[in-house]
């Protein structure tokens, strides 16, 4: 099957968002901070020193596939596999995050007292799941 021409004002609009999130979220990382895939990476991983390289690796694996994602919009698809797998593994971290955060972790669903605020940020992380996946293809 041959492949369509994918332009939409939604896919941009995705494509801006979600490459701003990843940038922003990999400039916290590097700081110290951090998304809900370092919030994963930090439940999971016990030692300090681990943990923080971990945090420091996904940090620029977020910053640059962020920024290709931005970059895409200008240059085009010349990046190639590169940002592919920089997406994917920051799709896979994205699951478990979801996974450990939303069901397992402290303000999870079988920890929460209110389950529209649970659904709320249950489907915030869908949305960028979503939207990842979506830029994927």
């Amino acid at each position: 099957m041959g492949k369509a021409n994918n332009f939409s004002i939604g896919r941009l609009l995705l494509q801006i968002a979600i490459g701003a999130m990843l940038t922003v979220a990999g400039i916290w990382a590097l700081q110290g901070g951090g998304d809900e895939g370092i919030a994963a990476i930090k439940y999971l991983i016990g030692a300090r020193d681990v943990e923080r390289i971990l945090c420091i690796v996904f940090g620029i694996i977020e910053l640059i596939a962020g920024v290709f994602l931005i970059l895409e919009l200008f240059i085009g698809d010349k990046i190639g596999a590169l940002g592919k797998i920089l997406t994917l593994i920051i799709i896979i971290v994205w699951i478990i995050a979801i996974v450990l955060i939303d069901f397992l972790g402290n303000h999870g669903l079988f920890k929460q007292n209110n389950f529209l605020n649970w659904l709320y940020n249950f489907a915030y992380h869908l949305i960028v799941l979503g939207a990842l996946l979506v830029l994927q293809n």
